[in-house]
């Protein structure tokens, strides 16, 4: 296959829909959206994301535009088809006047075959894209549909977000937001290939694209490796389509990161037809057996909620996966550098949150390489969705082109329905939700082999409904939970207490860096955040709401007993107690095994700027959290328990497939006084107790762990007491030890 790319310069045009309006004319980048267009044009702010500029975006929400470019046809015209990654999102498509094809939704690619269209030499490209929020607008809304947090977009495939949502503004925005480009392709090739296994079984399954007659003299073959492990596979075609299986000498497993080599097979995927090659396709993939081990409590059974690699017990650490930028279009440059901090983290596992876009490859890409589990929501949120014919067709439509794209990675061991729809409305039974548990598990089992799939996140199963049992509320007996709840002192009963197994959502907030902050709120208003909308907006809320805001004054009030009249204090102070809470919440989990078997904190990186959750803001400044969740989730570290019986417990976490020796000790931060020191050997995929450190309640110190293993130095730490806590005191000791 040869690609012409149609990325770069468009014609762009534009009025208020169904208007007469005299239309804007301005120049379009590809990809990108009219938003960011008209930012640069100056209809718009030139930082949309400064203050309360987002806001001016939303007068152009019910405009319709027209994309247009002009394009030389290749030499050849056969087999030519018209590739759109990603279009935002109720489009037309013409080529010279005609029109070829129509889509309504912005997360998977839409493709047209244009032979009949295309012109010899040069052809003109239309996309009439139309908005949303009309549409949204002209839906008639069942009553049930009404208690949907962006009941915008229940009926219309967007990000879930684009509405508004807790973490990112409104930006219901249009445009061509992946790569457009024109593919001449082969007279034979494959419309799907797809290297599948079992634990002990590999084949190739594949459909070519051509007719049944073709078919005759057309041999594949597959070639690849895996450092000295080989692939081979050969096989005569009888049928369009087929499967076969393929031999790997010495195979090599894939493992999640921290319990052996993420290992990875590349391959070509050939097609000769009469002895000639004529296709040739790139293919990876990994080999690994992945079971969810899921089951409700019941009686004196606990219940259970766990991933097992090739049979071993992963303990997963890691972290929501959210939107990259509000506006998509620009999630492609900032991939390098996102993924670098989840490498660097330390996170063997990615939530990747319903309320999102789905990914590219780049991205599963690197997951695949560097053993990072991901946990796949399909994109729906919050939210109750129609059950009518129309969006049964989209849904089923969607999971098959999700599914079919991805499935080739290794490193997605879940599929998910959805993100909180059962919890978010208890007045209806979720398993009478067609689409998490007729659709969407249809087309998974259409069209990927070995991988389980959960129907929503949290979970609640017919037997947990009949029992009443709800979600986020503390004394929960769901195996799997979101942990928000109060929002209260980070060691509360809510999260101390939570019965949970798996916790797959749970955060706490803390302030960018003041030098991040001026990067987007207005100097006047960068200080006090008391009353004043652009904290508000950016925290975040468009109608006004500052719940948020003071969330972070009582998390700070919490720990500090008082809230510090300086901005530079103030952050810090939030930086602080989100670093503890985090940290906590990651630790404990980890302490508590083998009854906890996983936490994925909500979240790494903001897609926005913001005052969040996140533990980098959207400028890629780190807070402080960052490095205590480095620590705390590193493969073999060790951390404390909480006080009993007069005593502190000192464990000795190895979340690795190598028994563990070395020599640890615990001194006072502050004096350095060394209070307790011991050799100590720890067995494989555990956390064993190393010591009781006899510790008051009342005492309010911190506490430093060193250790060495593997001839490598290790440190973390404790924070003894309840609060109050001297900010003083933790200042000092942050400079001490460079936490």
């Amino acid at each position: 296959m040869k690609n012409i790319s149609l990325c770069g310069e468009w014609e762009l045009r534009g009025h208020k829909q169904n208007s007469e309006d005299e239309m804007l004319t301005l120049t379009a980048e590809v990809p990108g959206c009219v938003q960011l267009d008209m930012s640069r044009a100056g209809y718009l702010p030139a930082d949309l994301f400064m203050g309360e500029n987002i806001l001016e975006a939303e007068k152009y929400e019910n405009y319709e535009w027209w994309y247009e470019r002009k394009f030389t046809s290749p030499e050849k015209k056969s087999n030519l088809y018209l590739v759109f990654e990603g279009v935002d999102c109720l489009a037309e498509y013409y080529l010279n006047g005609m029109k070829i094809g129509e889509s309504d939704n912005m997360l998977i690619s839409h493709e047209f075959r244009i032979d009949e269209y295309v012109n010899d030499g040069e052809n003109t490209l239309t996309v009439h894209i139309k908005s949303a929020t009309v549409l949204a607008d002209s839906e008639d809304y069942p009553i049930r549909l009404l208690n949907s947090i962006d009941i915008d977009g229940c009926y219309i495939r967007k990000a879930p977000h684009s509405f508004g949502w807790d973490i990112m503004p409104r930006a219901v925005n249009a445009g061509i937001w992946r790569e457009v480009r024109l593919e001449v392709r082969d007279d034979i090739y494959f419309s799907q290939a797809f290297i599948g296994e079992t634990f002990d079984y590999r084949f190739f399954c594949y459909t070519l694209e051509t007719d049944e007659e073709s078919v005759k003299g057309v041999d594949i073959e597959i070639v690849g490796s895996c450092g000295d492990s080989t692939v081979y596979g050969h096989h005569k075609c009888k049928k369009r389509f087929g499967r076969f299986a393929v031999t790997v000498d010495n195979p090599k497993l894939w493992y999640p990161y921290g319990y052996g080599e993420a290992n990875i097979y590349d391959c070509k995927a050939r097609i000769y037809k009469d002895g000639e090659l004529i296709h040739e396709k790139d293919i990876s993939f990994g080999i690994r057996d992945v079971k969810l081990d899921r089951h409700d409590p019941e009686g004196n059974d606990k219940g259970q909620f766990r991933f097992l690699i090739n049979g071993v017990e992963v303990m997963c650490k890691g972290s929501n996966w959210v939107p990259l930028d509000a506006f998509h279009c620009r999630d492609a440059e900032r991939y390098d550098k996102a993924l670098a901090l989840v490498r660097d983290i330390g996170c063997n596992i990615l939530r990747m949150w319903g309320g999102n876009v789905y990914e590219d490859h780049k991205f599963f890409d690197f997951c695949d390489r560097n053993g990072i589990m991901i946990w796949q929501d399909f994109a729906m949120a919050c939210a109750e969705y129609p059950e009518d014919d129309r969006f049964k067709r989209a849904i089923q439509k969607e999971a098959t082109s999700v599914i079919r794209k991805l499935r080739q990675h290794p490193c997605i061991v879940l599929w998910a329905g959805d993100n909180e729809v059962d919890a978010c409305f208890p007045m209806y039974n979720p398993n009478e939700n067609k689409i998490t548990r007729e659709w969407i598990p249809a087309c998974v089992r259409d069209n990927d082999i070995g991988r389980p799939y959960l129907p929503s996140s949290p979970y609640i199963s017919e037997k947990m409904y009949e029992a009443g049992v709800r979600s986020q509320v503390h004394g929960s007996t769901l195996p799997e939970d979101h942990l928000w709840g109060p929002r209260d002192y980070f060691k509360s009963d809510f999260y101390a207490n939570n019965k949970a197994h798996f916790v797959s959502e749970t955060g706490y907030h803390g302030c960018p860096s003041l030098e991040s902050i001026k990067k987007f709120i207005t100097p006047e208003n960068v200080w006090p955040y008391k009353n004043n909308p652009e904290w508000i907006l950016h925290s975040s809320d468009q109608n006004g709401n500052d719940s948020r805001v003071m969330l972070m004054e009582k998390q700070v009030l919490q720990l500090f007993g008082e809230v510090p009249k300086n901005p530079e204090d103030y952050i810090l102070a939030s930086q602080i107690s989100q670093a503890e809470a985090k940290k906590y919440f990651i630790e404990r989990m980890r302490v508590g095994r083998p009854d906890k078997t996983g936490i994925i904190w909500w979240n790494l990186l903001d897609g926005w700027p913001q005052m969040s959750d996140a533990v980098v803001d959207y400028y890629f400044t780190k807070k402080l959290a960052y490095g205590y969740i480095k620590r705390s989730q590193a493969p073999f570290t060790i951390a404390a328990g909480e006080i009993s019986s007069w005593a502190l417990p000192i464990y000795a976490c190895n979340d690795t497939l190598e028994e563990k020796s070395g020599h640890f000790t615990v001194r006072d931060a502050e004096s350095g006084e060394i209070l307790h020191g011991a050799d100590f050997t720890v067995d494989i995929n555990c956390t064993s107790l190393l010591a009781n450190l006899p510790i008051y309640y009342s005492d309010k110190r911190m506490l430093i762990f060193e250790w060495e293993v593997d001839g490598a130095r290790g440190i973390n730490h404790y924070l003894c007491g309840y609060p109050p806590i001297s900010l003083e005191f933790y200042k000092r000791m942050i400079e001490k030890y460079s936490l």
